[in-house]
């Protein structure tokens, strides 16, 4: 069976892959503005973010639904990290924030498209060298299936239904 990258392992890498690029990213343009959350919080919410990720990752994702998915971490990551530091005021991101933002979503986005393109390639690469599983050869014809005749009946049985004719509804 060849490797899909849309099950198992490499299913939960690619999540990972996205949860902690795009958390750290967030971190690190938190961090240009002088707030610098702790690590537990910041695992926290990349395990979050990548758990978030799960459903999305059951086929490639392209370039517009990385976008829109970084984008959305992004401002949620800018949201919870605004609060984190105490500072609710800062919930609206100053003109530095947002492009400190803007870059990390770009940047993020950039390296996620290549790591989907680089996995999936692997993965068919890896599938074009394994040996393929044998199948049952396809039918040319239909199925025969042998059919028993009428089974034997006592004579008695015979006699009474040609002696005996079944009853059916009176004739108009």
């Amino acid at each position: 069976m060849a490797p899909a990258p849309t099950r198992g392992a490499a299913r939960v890498v690619r999540c990972g892959a996205v949860g902690l690029s795009t958390g750290l990213l967030a971190v690190l343009a938190h961090a240009s503005g002088g707030h610098l959350p702790s690590l537990p919080h910041v695992l926290v919410f990349a395990l979050a973010i990548a758990w978030t990720c799960v459903p999305l990752t059951d086929r490639q994702l392209g370039f517009t639904e990385l976008l829109g998915l970084v984008g959305v971490v992004q401002v949620a990551a800018h949201v919870f990290l605004a609060v984190l530091s105490r500072h609710p005021r800062e919930v609206l991101p100053s003109p530095s924030m947002l492009l400190a933002h803007l870059v990390a979503t770009g940047i993020v986005v950039a390296a996620l498209a290549g790591f989907e393109q680089a996995v999936f390639r692997l993965a068919a690469a890896i599938a074009a060298v394994l040996p393929r599983r044998l199948g049952a050869p396809p039918a040319f014809a239909p199925l025969r299936i042998p059919i028993a005749a009428h089974p034997q009946q006592p004579l008695s049985e015979v006699l009474r239904r040609r002696t005996v004719p079944r009853r059916g509804p009176p004739r108009s």
